[in-house]
This record gives structure tokens, C-alpha cells and sequence, in this order.
């Protein structure tokens, strides 16, 4: 019995969808109860009846969802009833469940049941109908019509093109069960460049219909229609050795050779095979919605992430600078795991895709990092290039590759990283190449059973528009006090477990070199429960004009650090000899240039000045402090002139940290009274012969007659030897 439903108050307790995945370009959502209002619907009794939910219809097949509501005060079996399809002219059409469900409806309840036809093409919504029958196995077609329901009262507005296509592979093979079908739905489309050529990677998810396991039929073939007929043809770069379980899906990507000139908008994805010598289409989709660019800071779901996975991608922040070999750039890309489970963490490197000749410029960040993220846990990649000079970076995109293995059917975006070179097997018709970073695929086939491969595949394509001008590290560096514990933004610099402050700060004399030097002193301590290696903390001070001086790490340093023990560190700084009117502030610029392809990544700028020499009796030649409490100057005669500084002093070691054989030491040097230098006398305050607390004699011998003088001055210095020389730092003069 057929009715027309008037108003109807229906209780509604859950959807089955079909294909909701992440990769959905569409997603087929039923109506709410609302909107099945006027709709014509088939009783089986007067509470209880079917009616048809939204329909969607392809150039090749019809899908549709039946609405069961059960009004009795005990359960109804759908399995009682059946579906099928008719068209004007009298014809049939299997209707295949295209989801896996009890049948079983509650009292007082409703189902939707997901349904597919495959029809002839030209089929026109207006003709098609739905049959619903009841079961009979006394009737001679087994079967008790109920009613019918006109397809067209549901098809919605933009509805005649189907989010997905479903294809009978028995259609392609004869082999085949009679169930065999697989369901394709798009999801991201982006055009990138690759070796001076365009071309657009299509992920697309499949999901196996049928109750066997199945593969890609190797004769079916895939193309890229643009709205002027123009046709690409497409190859599976990832996927197609797929095993396609049943109820299962995963994720195909095909790749496209296409020309700098195709249109966006109007592209179609089309299905089909060739019969004898007749190309035969089984089913297009549009790619309107498939296209995507991303936004900074927008993110987008990564599309590499399996079943229960929750991992989001977003390209943070973008900056810029011009300078005289380029533009150059830096990307910061964040990987979130959102999901409640542990996820793994993708192997990523980037290119910068400008203009229309395909032109591009590749990037890698190889941080160590861990190999999988717990939920809620980000990790960060720094993607650095220099553009040419005169490309406007925020009219660049960057693109995001995933690290695939070489060899085929991965069936999806792997995290494994691998080169390699494949040649596909023979396909139906035409021949492409493709190429992608360390992977290269070649051969003569469009079939979506081909095996080509590539070593990586596009994640996303970020548009860089917003991107900002780098500033002056001056600029934005942050207050800090000497002694503190420096706290770095990127996590690559330093194990987690160490901490580092700078100790000391202080300019040095270099003797006729046109320059001076800065000496600082970072302290490590290991916090751990584990022996850790000394990092290469690379560091440069940055004046007030964006002038930057690289450190140079001492050298003779010991490779590790044991737990609970800290270790001082020197590092050099050449700077341009000043007045003492120069501005005696810096940044301090800690960053890591050896986990990215090219420049650098800061991990933190820090305000930071030279220090000033006490005027009191204390000298902080750090660890130690020395405190001078008498002296005096003389000379002596025996055979030859000396000169003698006798020296009473207390030394403390205030800070028990390991220094080594390379640490500072202390140069006496005795001066007269026309400024030249007579003679010089080392010590250490470690080691052998070290200064120690008491009354103790600095010598220097063998001064000639005329280099007596009752106004000599000694000089006391802090040494250090430097990669760039001896750098001296006067401590104090005794007259």
C-alpha cells in the first residue's frame, strides 16, 4: 500500500552511513525527520512503513537510502523485504545493500538502509522508481509488490552527481562474484610540480562492497576530464596492488600528467575500460570539491593516517627575508595527534612551488624525533629554502610530501622512507611517466592496475599568502639574566634532559688583529639518569644593527656529559674594534642549521651585554673568584734583572662544574713605563703549578739593563686560546 505521508511526528534513533571516512569529498548525510514530511511512503500496516530517504544519481549508477520505521510494539526483519529499481520502460535493476547492518528494527524505531543500482547510462531521475516487495517463496517470482517510490521526489538540488562511484567489477571481469563491487570517493586533489612539469595527485578512497576479497581489475582506467573534453590520463602512484577485504576500504593515489593551462574548475574523474577497441565508461566524478589549497594556519587532516587515527596537519607560520642571493624562507609545519590512541609520526620534506613554469625549490627538516605521538603530542618541522630573487614569497606555495617506500601496493601513504626506480607493467591503452622526489615510475599505462610508484607523496599545498617579514633577532629577543636557565623553543637543540645557561659574557684584547674577541661561557648540566653527548650549541650575538657574529666552539671538548654533573663550554665571538660609546647590548641567537636543508632555525633570542670589570678587589674568572688581598712590585739582581710580583689572594672554586685542560688561563705580563712589553709569565687555576690561596711570586727574568724601570706595570689577563687566535681579557693591573 502507497501513501502519501502527510505530517508525521518519527522518532529517530540512528543512521547507518555508508563510505563517512575522512577522505569523503561529500559525505551522505540523511535528512533529519522533518524533511521525510510529504513524502510518499509504503505501508505494510498502519503505524509501520518504508519511504525513501536522499537519492543521488551518477552517470552509471543510482544510490539511495530506505527509510524502514516500525511503529509495532515488537521488533520487524527488513531481511522479510526486498528492494529493486525500474525505470520507464518496465526494466529491473538490481538494488544492492551497500552497507553491513542488522536488519533487525526496534519497536517504536527506524532504520535507513543503504542501497546501489547499477543502471545503463541515460537513465533520467523522472523514470526511475523503487520497488519494494515482501518475500514470497510460493510466488512464481518469489516476490509481493508493496508499492513503489518515485526516485525524483528526493533527488536533492545538486544531487545528480553522485559523492561517489560504485563500479561492478563483475562488469570488468566475469570471474567475479556477482556482489563484487567497489565504491570510490574522492578526497584531496592538488596540483603540484615536479622536475619543470604540472601534475595533479587525486587520493581516493575504495571501499570493497562485496563479501570477497578483491583487487584492482588491472583493465580498469582512470582519467582527468577538463571542460573542454580535454583527457589526462592517470596512473595509481600508491595503492595498486591493494587487497581490498571485505566491508574494508583504503586509499588509492593517482597521479596526472597535465598541462600549466588546465582550468580548475570542470574537471572530472573518469572510470572506464576498454572493450575490444571501444572505450567503455563506467562512471565520472567531479572534482569541484576535491581541489584543495590550505590557508596558513588552517589545519587539515592528514590524509596518511589509518582507521582510528586523528592527526591533523597545519602549516603554523611562514616567514620571509630578501637578501642578496635570494629570498629566504622558512615554513613552520605542525603535526598534531587529536585521536585517543598513539599515532605515527609522518616522515615529511617540502618543496616551494612558484609561477607557471613549474618551477620549484626543495626542503627537508631532519630533526630526530620520536617515531610516534601520543595523543594530544605536536611535533614541528622547519622547512627552510632560498627563492630566487624577485619571487614574491607570499604568492609561493609550499607543498608537503610524504616519505613513501618504493615498492607498490602500500595501499596507502606509508611513514617509511625509500628510494627506488620501477617500471610498470603493460596497461590498456596510451603511456605516462612519472616522476617524484628519490622515486622514479615509468611506463606505458593508464590502467589503475599499474604498478607505478613513486618515493613520495603530496600531503597538502599551503598557500603562503600572510606570510610576515623576518624582524631583526634584536628586536624580538627576550629579557634574560646571566646565570639563568635558557629556554629554547625548538626541542632539537638540546636533550630534554640538559640545561644550559650562560654564565659569562665578557669582550677580550687581541694583540695588532683589528678586532676584539667575546668570550662566553655556557654551563650544561646533565639532569638525567643517563651519560648524554655535549651538544654543538650553535649560537651567534646579534647587535642592535642585525650585524651577526657566529660562535666558535672551543676546541678539546669532551664528547659526553655524566648524570648529575655540569660542564662549561666557551665559545668565541669576533667583533669590529669600537669606541667605548658603542652600544655594548646583543641578542644572543641560539639555533640549529644542521636539521634543515639550508639556513637555520632559532630556537630562542635572548637580550644579553657585555659585562663590566669589577673596580674592587674580587675578580670573577668564572668558575673561580679571585680576590686580591695585597701585592707588591720589585726587582731583583742575580747575574741578570728579574722582575718579582708577589701576590697574597684568596681563590674560590664557586661553581662545581667540569672544566678541562682547554680552560682559561692567566697570563702575567710586565709592562714599563714607555709601554712596552718586557716580559710575561703563565700560570693555570687548575692542574700543575695553579695558583692557590696564600702569598705566592711571579717572576719574570732575564730583563736587560735598559729594561729597568721603577714605572713597570703588570697585567693580569685571563687567556684563552681561540680557533681565531689568543684572545686576552685584562682582569687587573698593580702599579
Amino acid at each position: 500500500m502507497k501513501a502519501k505521508l502527510k505530517s508525521l511526528s518519527i522518532k529517530q534513533t540512528g543512521l547507518a552511513l555508508l563510505l563517512t571516512g575522512s577522505m569523503a569529498a561529500a559525505s551522505w548525510v540523511a535528512p533529519a525527520p522533518s524533511a521525510y514530511a510529504a513524502n510518499e511512503g509504503v505501508f505494510i500496516s498502519n503505524s509501520s512503513y518504508f519511504m525513501l530517504g536522499k537519492a543521488a544519481l551518477s552517470s552509471s549508477s543510482l544510490q539511495f537510502s530506505v527509510l524502514f520505521h516500525n511503529g509495532e510494539n515488537e521488533s520487524l526483519d527488513f531481511n522479510k523485504y526486498g528492494v529493486r529499481v525500474t525505470d520507464g520502460s518496465g526494466h529491473s535493476y538490481t538494488a544492492n545493500l551497500s552497507e553491513k547492518k542488522s536488519g533487525m528494527v526496534a519497536p517504536g524505531s527506524e532504520e535507513s538502509f543503504r542501497f546501489y543500482a547499477n543502471l545503463p547510462a541515460g537513465e533520467s531521475a523522472d523514470d526511475l522508481k523503487v520497488d519494494i516487495f515482501r518475500w514470497n517463496m510460493n510466488k512464481a517470482n518469489f516476490m509481493d509488490d508493496l508499492g513503489m517510490l518515485p526516485v525524483a521526489s528526493v533527488i536533492g538540488e545538486g544531487q545528480l552527481e553522485a559523492p561517489e562511484e560504485i563500479i561492478n567489477l563483475r562488469t570488468l571481469d566475469s570471474t567475479q562474484s556477482i556482489d563484487a563491487a567497489l565504491s570510490f570517493q574522492l578526497g584531496q586533489s592538488v596540483r603540484v610540480t615536479e622536475n619543470g612539469k604540472w601534475y595533479m595527485y587525486t587520493q581516493v578512497s575504495a571501499k570493497n562492497l562485496g563479501n570477497s576479497s578483491v583487487k584492482l581489475p588491472s583493465n580498469l582506467a582512470v582519467r582527468l576530464v577538463d571542460a573542454s573534453g580535454m583527457k589526462y590520463t592517470s596512473t595509481v602512484a600508491s595503492g595498486s596492488d591493494t587487497t581490498f577485504l571485505p566491508g574494508q576500504k583504503d586509499t588509492l593515489t593517482l597521479k596526472t600528467l597535465i598541462t600549466k593551462s588546465v582550468v580548475d574548475s570542470g574537471l572530472n574523474l573518469e572510470y572506464y575500460y576498454l572493450n575490444q577497441t571501444e572505450e567503455v565508461s563506467l562512471g565520472t566524478l567531479s572534482m569541484n570539491s576535491s581541489l584543495k589549497t590550505t590557508a596558513l594556519g588552517t589545519e587539515q587532516n592528514y590524509a596518511g593516517e589509518q582507521d582510528g587515527e586523528n592527526v591533523v596537519v597545519k602549516a603554523a607560520s611562514s616567514q620571509y627575508s630578501k637578501q642578496a642571493d635570494g629570498v629566504h624562507v622558512q615554513s613552520v609545519v605542525t603535526v598534531t595527534n587529536k585521536g585517543s590512541a598513539v599515532a605515527a609520526v609522518p616522515s615529511f620534506v617540502g618543496t616551494y612551488q612558484f609561477g607557471d613554469s613549474g618551477t620549484s625549490v626543495s626542503t627537508t627538516d631532519s630533526s630526530e624525533r620520536s617515531g610516534f605521538l601520543a595523543p594530544g603530542e605536536t611535533t614541528t618541522y622547519y622547512l627552510n629554502a632560498t627563492l630566487p630573487v624577485g619571487i614574491d614569497p607570499e604568492a609561493a606555495q609550499l607543498v608537503l610530501w610524504q616519505k613513501t617506500s618504493a615498492g607498490s601496493g602500500t595501499g596507502s601513504t606509508g611513514t617509511s622512507s625509500g628510494s627506488g626506480t620501477t617500471t610498470s607493467g603493460s596497461g590498456t591503452t596510451g603511456a605516462g611517466t612519472g616522476t617524484a622526489g628519490s622515486g622514479t615510475s615509468t611506463g606505458g599505462s593508464t590502467g589503475a592496475g599499474s604498478g607505478a610508484t613513486t618515493g613520495q607523496m603530496p600531503v597538502g599545498v599551503f598557500l603562503l599568502k600572510g606570510a610576515s617579514e623576518a624582524k631583526n633577532g634584536f628586536t624580538t629577543a627576550v629579557d634574560y639574566k646571566l646565570g639563568d636557565k635558557l629556554v629554547f623553543a625548538n626541542s632539537s637543540v638540546v636533550n630534554a634532559n640538559l640545561d644550559v645557561s650562560l654564565v659569562e659574557l665578557h669582550e677580550h684584547e687581541n694583540d695588532d688583529l683589528g678586532y676584539k674577541t667575546a668570550i662566553a661561557k655556557f654551563k650544561i648540566t646533565n639532569n638525567g639518569t643517563n651519560t648524554l653527548a655535549l651538544p654543538e650549541l650553535e649560537n651567534a650575538l646579534v647587535d642592535n644593527k642585525g650585524n651577526t657574529y657566529t660562535g666558535t666552539r672551543q676546541s678539546g671538548v669532551s664528547t659526553q656529559i655524566t648524570p648529575g654533573s655540569s660542564y662549561v663550554i666557551t665559545y668565541s665571538y669576533l667583533l669590529p674594534n669600537k669606541t667605548a660609546s658603542d652600544d655594548q647590548s646583543f641578542a644572543l641567537n641560539v639555533y640549529d642549521s644542521k636539521t634543515v636543508s639550508e639556513g637555520s632555525v632559532s630556537a630562542g633570542t635572548y637580550k644579553v651585554a657585555m659585562q663590566t670589570e669589577d673596580e674592587g678587589d674580587t675578580i670573577s674568572v668564572y668558575p673561580f673568584s679571585l680576590k686580591v688581598k695585597d701585592y707588591s712590585i720589585s726587582w731583583l739582581y742575580n747575574n741578570s734583572y728579574s722582575y718579582q710580583l708577589t701576590l697574597d689572594m684568596d681563590i674560590t672554586h664557586e661553581d662545581q662544574v667540569i672544566i678541562d685542560s682547554s680552560f682559561s688561563g692567566i697570563e702575567f705580563e710586565m709592562v714599563d713605563s714607555l709601554g712596552r712589553i718586557v716580559g710575561t709569565q703563565s700560570a693555570t687555576l687548575t692542574g700543575t703549578g695553579k695558583l692557590t690561596s696564600g702569598v705566592q711570586k711571579v717572576v719574570v727574568s732575564g730583563l736587560k739593563n735598559e729594561q729597568v724601570d721603577n714605572g713597570v706595570v703588570v697585567n693580569m689577563y685571563e687567556v684563552i686560546t681561540t680557533p681565531n687566535g689568543t684572545a686576552k681579557r685584562l682582569l687587573k693591573q698593580f702599579h
